[in-house]
């Protein structure tokens, strides 16, 4: 009785049975479906299952055990199963499992859970590197969208059967670059290549750059966001040479290209490119850093980002300029020193010339040394610098050591206010602006207005001193 059963037995294990790729393509829907059915099946079921609670619970240990807290993690993710080692893992799980089973039976399930892994490692390793690079940005969901889309219907095509025939109709499509055949199939692996060496490059550059910026002081932040900048056009070129060469193009050919690019920027492209050199001129000197009081243009503020191309400075109202690199290398930068360990603020008054000179040198330093932000030593003074008929006219110095606190104009208002309290306690008059009147040439000028014009005033063209004769 052995004989019977050991015979359907090989018959399970050797019959060629065809798995996804084909399996549409040359049985029917129903006999298709029928082969994820009994003992085997479940057995697959099961092994994924376990698999997939193993590779979590692998996953939260290990996140536990790094004290991992990174929600804009792209290994990790935020809820571990949206990470890239989540897919990875199964997949790598799965598919030695499915080895290990080979001998056996034919892994109908595994062989199916194996692209679907596949798709979603390409899916989440694609919008998490999109999400980290470009923080922010709105075309960023629409992309990662799309791209989620391509992959999931790839996957169905392949395993619905059509992915094997689609291929070779795309590789039969052919025609002649730089006298070498290049397929559809063959450009569309090199856009994937592309595709997977920028995704890469982005990712290391984002890691990179974030990590670099979380220790950097004001000093080497423009050395260092300089230096990410760099690398991410460098790995982005490589990976472009890479997926040229995969498709077939003969990179000698470069060096045409590269002779009309450099006559390109000469021609249209200089002022961009004039941008993109004093960018790397700024980065390399740290003239200009994040966080530096600059003016420029008539436009002051403080710089809040600094981009290959422009800068950006906010000012105090919230307004915010984009200044091309070009602008601060070849026009003049007027910049708070951000090394200064002060900076001399000055407030010019005049008061009456009947107040004690005294008392009012004292009531402007006190008023300044009330407010936090100015420094005691040196210690604000009031100088009388002029005595005029209009009164005394003093101006009071005093130091900040926090220039990037705010500004100076709300510092400068609450030094005013104080002033006029101060004033108004101790009876202190400000000078008002007078105006001195000649009575004389007052009178002169009533008089001349009483007796009206003079006849000679009349005569267009009259010579002074002559009168005119009736008659004539």
């Amino acid at each position: 009785m052995s004989d019977p059963i050991a015979a359907p037995a090989a018959v399970a294990v050797d019959a060629p049975i065809p798995l996804l790729g084909e399996g549409l393509a040359e049985t029917s829907l129903k006999d298709w479906f029928a082969q994820f059915s009994g003992p085997q099946v479940l057995l697959e079921l099961g092994v994924i299952v376990l698999v997939i609670a193993l590779v979590w619970w692998g996953l939260r240990s290990l996140r536990s055990a790094l004290r991992y807290d990174n929600p804009e993690s792209v290994l990790f993710g935020s809820k571990l199963v949206d990470g890239a080692l989540f897919p990875l893992l199964s997949l790598l799980t799965l598919s030695v499992c499915r080895a290990a089973l080979a001998p056996y039976q034919n892994g109908l399930l595994l062989s199916l859970a194996i692209p679907i892994f596949t798709s979603l490692l390409l899916i989440r390793v694609g919008v998490k590197v999109l999400k980290v690079a470009f923080p922010g940005k709105r075309w960023v969901e629409p992309v990662a969208r799309s791209f989620s889309w391509l992959i999931w219907m790839c996957v169905v095509l392949w395993i619905i059967g059509l992915g094997q025939t689609l291929l070779n109709s795309l590789e039969s499509i052919q025609w002649g670059i730089g006298g070498k055949q290049v397929s559809v199939l063959r450009l569309l692996e090199s856009v994937l290549t592309a595709g997977l060496f920028l995704l890469g490059s982005l990712w290391l550059s984002s890691a990179l750059e974030k990590k670099l910026m979380a220790s950097a002081t004001t000093t080497h932040l423009p050395g260092r966001k300089g230096f990410t900048t760099a690398l991410r056009a460098v790995l982005m070129f490589i990976g472009l040479l890479v997926a040229m060469n995969m498709a077939g193009i003969d990179l000698t050919a470069l060096s045409v290209f590269g002779g009309a690019l450099g006559v390109g920027i000469g021609l249209g492209l200089q002022r961009l490119a004039a941008n993109y050199v004093s960018g790397f001129v700024l980065f390399t000197e740290r003239a200009i850093r994040v966080g530096d009081s600059i003016k420029v243009g008539g436009f002051e503020g403080t710089v809040v980002e600094m981009s290959g191309r422009y800068t950006a400075i906010q000012a105090s109202n919230g307004r915010q300029a984009i200044v091309p690199h070009e602008m601060l290398t070849g026009t003049l930068v007027e910049k708070v020193s951000q090394s200064a360990p002060r900076a001399l603020q000055t407030i010019a008054i005049t008061v009456h010339s009947s107040n004690d000179p005294s008392l009012v040198r004292r009531l402007l330093a006190e008023s300044a040394q009330a407010q936090p932000r100015v420094l005691s030593t040196p210690a604000p003074v009031a100088n009388l610098v002029n005595v005029s008929q209009t009164g005394f006219d003093f101006i009071l110095n005093y130091y900040i050591g926090d220039l990037s606190a705010g500004g100076t104009e709300g510092l400068r208002s609450a030094i005013n206010m104080a002033i006029l309290t101060a004033f108004e306690q101790h009876t202190i008059r400000i000078a008002a602006p007078q105006t001195n009147l000649n009575w004389q040439d007052v009178n002169a000028w009533l008089s001349q207005v009483k007796q009206g014009p003079s006849p000679q005033s009349m005569v267009p063209g009259a010579p002074e001193g002559a009168a005119s004769e009736p008659g004539k």
